[in-house]
């Protein structure tokens, strides 16, 4: 039984978006990428990601003992198995279970929510409890550092608290399985893929299961566009414009927000074979339209409209014939003086299947921003329209129509729907999208971002007073130098200066010996459960967490700053003396 990509869909939305960080994405990939096919999987996934709030300390223990015995149980298989693709094949389904757990020991959901409950329940003094309950239940690395030091007895935890040491427990273990387990298989199976399924294509993924994947969709002559779908509801998104085109990468994206469009095969740009007649997935009773999609096309800067041939309404025995002359038009002379005068690069050329009926109206919409924009629609197809050969009717959008004509049909008005849809795929960028009426519903044909758009003003925040938020990690305040450290290097860093703030994207246990001579810690992503915010709270640093990318890039050659970890601010401009530890 295959899982329809509204089924996969849901699980995305409804399961994997709720459970696991949406910043650090690379374990929901996995199972996600891992369930794509496997309903039986994602059957079982399903429980793992729908933990209640009010499940008991020991029965959080027994859960996260469950995902590490399911962990062991196929890297035990692994080294049974007869060839190498079979043992990776059966490790990526470890990885399932170890990121499950790797997520729920430190930033999924459930454990964000019991730190909220935390907060709720001891208000203003929640750090300073959390912070003296680390200082009397160390981690692994904590013990290091403080073994010889005087330190507050444990006292009577209550539930929450206990939950919160079944979770400091588990991150302690899984940072030594990962080292001594996980990793070196991992590093293995990535060589193993990239080696294996090397392609022209120059493309990089964050784990070597999306670049198994990506380059498995690369053998293909014929992909169907829930396929695509599929993939970049699992994390591969513009990667995908190399293999099937701007229009092919619009329409996926498209499809896996949920928007109607038509059934959809592609020849990928670098298919073996254009010869598509006798393949099962296309029926030989219909005709077709055979559109373009080149990968310079439909992008954010240079759109080649109108540039590549397409064609409508073609039988299935000239399928061959009409493929061919689309390929070729990326030769076609508009196409590169187009290319001269934009200075760009040769197209490479994938193309669009689609069963061809002829619609009631078909249209254009130019957005302006996300509330406004421009509709132009013709009866019948939409070839008259882009031919210039008549005049097309039009509306003005700005929330609510400027004209007492609004075209209506089976989803409510068409301006009204696409403003909608423009929302759903961009916060801010307005959409350039054709569509189409057949039987009285809203067919979206080709999307992509609008190349010219309005510059809207953005409002004062404190990023402009050199001030940046993040989470509050580790109370107390400190004002001094500061070095951003890349974790690249971080083996190569042998003069750390004692006091230092440290700036960084993340940490984790390697980093002991800066971080405990740090005064304070800064960094990109993490969470209050992250390796560097429970070390703080035991050394007593400091600590702001998750500032955000964009926030770090603009700090990172600051030599001074001030860390308010109380109230979690990170501020450029020294305010304050630097507290002693």
């Amino acid at each position: 039984m295959s899982i329809s990509i509204k089924e996969f869909r849901d699980f995305k939305t409804n399961y994997c978006d709720t459970f696991f960080p949406s910043d650090v994405t690379i374990w929901s990939s996995i199972v996600l990428l891992e369930c794509m096919d496997n309903p039986d999987l994602m059957a079982e996934v399903k429980e793992y990601l729908t933990i209640k709030e009010d499940i008991s300390a020991n029965e959080l223990n027994d859960l996260m003992q469950k995902l590490r015995d399911k962990t062991n149980e196929y890297i035990n298989m692994m080294n049974h198995a007869a060839t190498k693709d079979e043992a990776y094949e059966i490790f990526r389904m470890s990885l399932v279970y170890y990121g499950i757990l790797e997520s729920l020991d430190e930033l999924a959901s459930f454990s964000a929510n019991l730190i909220s409950q935390i907060k709720d329940k001891y208000k203003d003094n929640y750090l300073e409890v959390i912070a003296n309950f680390d200082k009397g239940n160390l981690s692994v690395d904590g013990s290091k550092v403080l073994e010889n030091m005087a330190l507050p007895k444990e006292y009577n935890a209550d539930e929450l608290l206990k939950k919160y040491r079944v979770l400091k427990i588990w991150q302690d273990k899984q940072h030594g399985y990962y080292q001594t387990v996980i990793e070196p298989i991992l590093h293995k199976m990535a060589e193993y893929y990239e080696n294996m399924y090397s392609n022209s294509l120059d493309v990089h993924f964050e784990s070597p299961v999306m670049y198994l994947k990506f380059y498995q969709l690369c053998q293909k002559d014929l992909i169907s566009i829930d396929e695509l779908s599929k993939l970049y509801l699992c994390g591969i998104d513009k990667e995908l414009i190399k293999l099937v085109g701007g229009k092919g990468y619009g329409l996926t994206v498209l499809n896996a927000k949920g928007i109607e469009i038509p059934k959809t095969y592609v020849i990928p740009c670098f298919a073996s074979s254009c010869d598509i007649h006798g393949l099962a997935e296309l029926s030989s009773n219909i005709h077709y339209s055979v559109r373009s999609s080149a990968d310079i096309e439909d992008g954010q800067k240079n759109s080649f409209a109108g540039l590549f041939d397409s064609y409508l309404d073609v039988d299935y025995k000239s399928l061959n014939e009409y493929i061919a002359k689309v390929i070729a038009s990326k030769d076609n002379s508009r196409v590169q003086e187009y290319i001269t005068h934009n200075n760009l690069t040769q197209p490479n050329m994938a193309v669009l299947l689609q069963p061809f009926q002829e619609p009631t109206f078909a249209g254009v919409w130019i957005g302006k921003d996300s509330n406004s924009g421009y509709l132009e629609y013709v009866e019948g197809n939409g070839e008259k329209l882009v031919s210039g050969k008549v005049t097309p009717k039009m509306e003005s959008w700005d929330n609510h129509t400027n004209t007492t004509d609004k075209l209506k049909c089976q989803n409510g008005f068409v301006g009204e729907k696409l403003i909608e849809y423009q929302k759903l795929l961009s916060d801010s960028n307005p959409a350039d999208f054709e569509w189409m009426i057949l039987n009285d519903k809203l067919v979206l044909l080709q999307y992509r971002p609008v190349t010219t758009k309005l510059e809207i003003p953005k409002d004062i925040n404190l990023e402009e007073k050199g001030v940046y938020k993040g989470i509050a990690a580790s109370p107390g305040f400190t004002s001094g130098p500061a070095r951003f450290i890349n974790a690249r290097y971080i083996d190569k860093v042998d003069d750390w200066k004692d006091g230092d703030i440290l700036m960084s994207w993340y940490t984790d246990p390697e980093w002991m010996n800066i971080l405990s001579h740090s005064s304070g810690i800064v960094t990109a992503v993490g969470g209050f459960l992250c390796h560097a915010a429970i070390i703080a709270r035991e050394l007593g640093i400091p600590c702001v967490i998750g500032i955000g990318g964009d926030a770090m890039k603009k700090i990172w050659n600051e030599k001074e700053l001030t860390v308010d970890g109380t109230n979690g601010l990170v501020k450029t401009t020294l305010t304050r003396k630097r507290n002693s530890r």
